[in-house]
C-alpha cells in the first residue's frame, strides 16, 4: 500500500454510518399519525364489504347451490359498489362527481384483480373439498392477503393525499 492510501484510511473512522447524517428509523408514531385514522376507516369499510360479500357468497353456495367460482363472482359484484362509495367518501373524503376514468374504472380493475386471486383460490379449494365453510374461509383469506396492497393503491394512486383530506374525527 502507498503512504497516501494509508493516510486516507487512517483519517476516516471505521464506521458504517456517517455521523453527520440523521439515522432513519421505522417511526410507528409518525406512520400512525399519517395513516392511522384512514386505516381504521378503511378497516370499517372492509368489514361492511366483507359482510355484504360473504352473505352473498353464502346465499349463493348454501341456498342456490351455485358453484364456488360463480358465487364468488356474484359476491364481488355485490360488495364492490358499497366498498367504492364508502372508501371514496368516508375514508378518503372525496365529494362531488365521480370520474369514470380516474376513479371508478381503476377501482373496478383493482377489485377485478382481487376477484381473480380469490377465484383461483376458491376454484382450487372447490376441487379439493366439498366443504362450503372452507370456500368462505378461502375467500376471506385471499382478500385479507391483498388488504394492505389495496390500501396502498387507494392511498398513493387512486386518491393521493395531496388531493384528499380525511374528514375530521367524529
Amino acid at each position: 500500500m502507498s503512504l497516501v492510501h494509508n493516510a486516507r484510511r487512517d483519517a476516516e473512522p471505521n464506521t458504517l454510518v456517517r455521523m453527520d447524517r440523521p439515522v432513519r428509523r421505522f417511526d410507528v408514531a409518525r406512520l400512525w399519525e399519517q395513516y392511522g385514522l384512514r386505516l381504521v376507516r378503511y378497516g370499517g369499510v372492509t368489514v361492511v364489504s366483507t359482510v355484504v360479500g360473504l352473505t352473498t357468497l353464502a346465499i349463493g353456495i348454501f341456498v342456490f347451490d351455485w358453484p364456488g367460482v360463480f358465487a364468488n363472482f356474484v359476491s364481488v359484484c355485490a360488495s364492490t359498489p358499497p366498498a367504492y362509495l364508502l372508501n371514496r367518501k368516508w375514508v378518503w373524503g372525496r365529494e362531488g362527481d365521480h370520474s369514470t376514468s380516474r376513479e371508478v374504472a381503476p377501482f373496478w380493475i383493482m377489485t377485478f384483480f382481487g376477484f381473480v386471486v380469490s377465484t383461483i383460490a376458491i376454484g382450487v379449494a372447490d376441487t379439493i373439498t366439498d366443504s362450503k365453510p372452507i370456500l368462505l374461509l378461502t375467500q376471506i383469506g385471499s382478500f385479507a392477503a391483498l388488504w394492505l396492497l389495496k390500501f396502498a393503491f387507494l392511498e398513493k394512486v387512486l386518491w393521493p393525499n395531496e388531493d384528499s383530506a380525511v374528514p375530521e374525527r367524529v
